[in-house]
């Protein structure tokens, strides 16, 4: 993860809405995400965790003034299955090697837990689930 071919599009320390709803994309960073072609509000796009398995999320832009990304299909199963909880910190990447493309696969998710001592984050660990 991370690796010389890999580039990150963003990380985010999640937040209350993240775990118990849906995970908030940062606008700027739309822009690495597929196009959302016939289907101008959405798109669906896999992404591979540590451990090789692909995730299918759909990434949902909001109508109207505030077009805030947010992804919802698929996050709250990742979230139950990671474990994940408020602090947790999630990066995506994206690279383009040839076992990627063949698989369909351009998109890389990356899980770090809170380290928390006496209610205080002092930094973020691999996540081994």
């Amino acid at each position: 993860m991370g690796g010389t071919n890999e580039k990150l599009l963003f990380s985010k320390t999640l937040t209350k809405t993240d775990i118990n709803n849906k995970f908030s994309v940062k606008c700027k960073s739309l822009a690495s995400f597929p196009p959302s072609g016939a289907q101008k509000y959405f798109q669906d796009f896999n992404a591979e965790d540590e451990k090789g398995k692909k995730w299918l999320f759909r990434l949902r832009i909001r109508k109207g003034k505030h077009k805030k990304p947010v992804t919802s299909a698929g996050w709250r199963r990742f979230v139950r299955q990671k474990g994940l909880k408020i602090h947790d910190k999630v990066s995506f990447f994206t690279g383009h090697n040839e076992a990627e493309i063949a698989t369909g696969v351009k998109y890389k998710i990356k899980v770090q837990k809170a380290v928390i001592v006496l209610k205080a984050v002092l930094g973020h660990a691999p996540c081994s689930g």
